[in-house]
């Protein structure tokens, strides 16, 4: 789901307070630019974050994969390609992260995945960050177990 407001909509407390802080750095203009995002003001969603680069060719690299996310998805992805990962998984996140770079808009969605044998409900924010020349250079990916 895409929206220019997603407050209202994002289920998990965390995620509504990090769309908070990337609406606060939007204000009232265009989308945040990359070199605005302080590590430090990301401090309470560390444990839960992705940082992905845009590549010129279209790629997405992760430069940022939480310690708490290589526990539980097999291993460190810094420095990988989304193409890395299984077909559907890959086809799914390469639509959801080129729906944000045309849009330029954030989107969330509700999925069930099986980790360690047991089905759980996770809820994930994928908000964009602009290069100087206007175009979405960086997406910082976040989700929350739901249940």
């Amino acid at each position: 789901m895409s929206a220019t407001n997603l407050a209202p909509m994002l289920r998990h407390p965390e995620l509504k307070r990090l769309y908070g802080k990337w609406s606060d750095l939007r204000g009232e203009g265009e989308i945040p630019m990359a070199v605005d995002l302080d590590p430090a003001v990301l401090r309470p969603w560390l444990s839960h974050l992705v940082v992905i680069n845009v590549e010129d060719d279209g790629r997405f690299i992760y430069s940022f994969y939480s310690t708490e996310y290589a526990e539980l998805f097999n291993g460190d992805r810094v420095g990988q390609s989304i193409d890395t990962l299984p077909a559907s998984q890959r086809d799914l996140l390469k639509r959801e992260y080129e729906q944000v770079c045309l849009e330029q808009l954030p989107v969330s969605r509700v999925y069930t995945g099986s980790f360690g044998g047991e089905e759980q409900i996770w809820e994930r924010l994928v908000l964009p960050f602009l290069s100087r020349d206007g175009e979405v250079t960086k997406l910082m990916v976040a989700a929350y177990r739901l249940s």
